[in-house]
């Protein structure tokens, strides 16, 4: 009985993790302008209308859809792991593993990893996605001089 509570702990402390992983893709990344004449003519108000303009451009081109693939990559590949880990910490601890309890933790951060992964992505965390905001941005006059 022990063994079996010991489990729906480690399944309980995945499933935090998963959400905490998926509270860490909150924060958006936004571009920090250089304040060159167009900047301070427009001001950071208009600014801001304007890159989220661009972010939104970003979104519903085929960026967006890129992003959608290495989240759902990203998530397969964390599930995995946290299932290898959980099989090898179960024999280093000297207990069968419980696969059932396990697989569940594994879909959990996976689910939590592909949330965070596609947020961090398809709100700022792509390279891809920055560089079509700083494009769209540049044709509109302003310098982008990094994210933060």
């Amino acid at each position: 009985m022990k063994h079996h509570a010991s489990s729906s702990s480690v399944v309980a402390a995945l499933g935090l993790c998963a959400a905490l992983l998926s509270g860490c893709a909150t924060p958006v990344a936004k571009p920090a302008f250089y304040p060159n004449a167009h900047y301070q003519q427009m001001g950071p108000a208009q600014a801001q209308a304007d890159a989220q303009a661009c972010s939104e451009l970003a979104r519903q081109s085929e960026v967006g859809a890129v992003n959608k693939i290495d989240a759902g990559r990203a998530a397969a590949a964390g599930a995995a792991g946290v299932g290898t880990a959980g099989v090898v910490g179960s024999l280093l601890s000297g207990h069968k593993p419980d696969l059932k309890n396990i697989a569940a933790g594994a879909a959990a951060i996976g689910a939590g990893g592909a949330a965070a992964t596609a947020a961090g992505q398809s709100i700022g965390g792509s390279g891809m996605y920055r560089q079509f905001v700083q494009q769209c941005l540049g044709e509109r006059g302003y310098q982008v001089i990094g994210w933060h």
